[in-house]
């Protein structure tokens, strides 16, 4: 059953597979500038809407049907370069906009011999992309 997607991948869970986001976490809010007053308070003013951003982990497991490597490097090469897609959750956007990656960050969790990557998890960040 597909969860939702991101860079050309669908998050998905099924008996052979096994691909989700997890610890999503989402921010925005206002930009603001503040104007000095001589011999009085600093005046606010609204400049307009930050940019949406989120971070959510991927466990990449040979055993739930993900190739650990090949994942990592295909999403490693996508927030290396101008890449930018919809992030999709539940047939829903989260954004009228769509996403770049800011920030990739990997911990490899089981590794065999030979160097083969059988297990790890990645950290995303994304930021909308105007």
């Amino acid at each position: 059953m597909a969860i939702g997607s991101f860079m050309g991948r669908v998050f998905t869970v099924s008996h052979t597979k096994i691909f989700t986001p997890s610890n999503l976490k989402g921010s925005t809010g206002s930009d603001w500038a503040t104007h000095e007053v001589a011999g009085g308070k600093a005046r606010s003013e609204w400049v307009g809407p930050k940019l949406k951003s989120y971070t959510f982990d991927l466990l990449l497991r040979a055993q739930d049907g993900v190739p650990p490597r090949s994942t990592l490097d295909y999403f490693q090469r996508m927030a290396e370069s101008s890449a930018v897609d919809w992030f999709v959750v539940g047939g829903v956007p989260l954004s009228p906009y769509p996403f770049k990656i800011t920030d990739i960050s990997e911990t490899w969790d089981a590794v065999l011999q030979g160097g083969v990557l059988v297990e790890c998890k990645v950290s995303l960040t994304i930021e909308e992309y105007l």
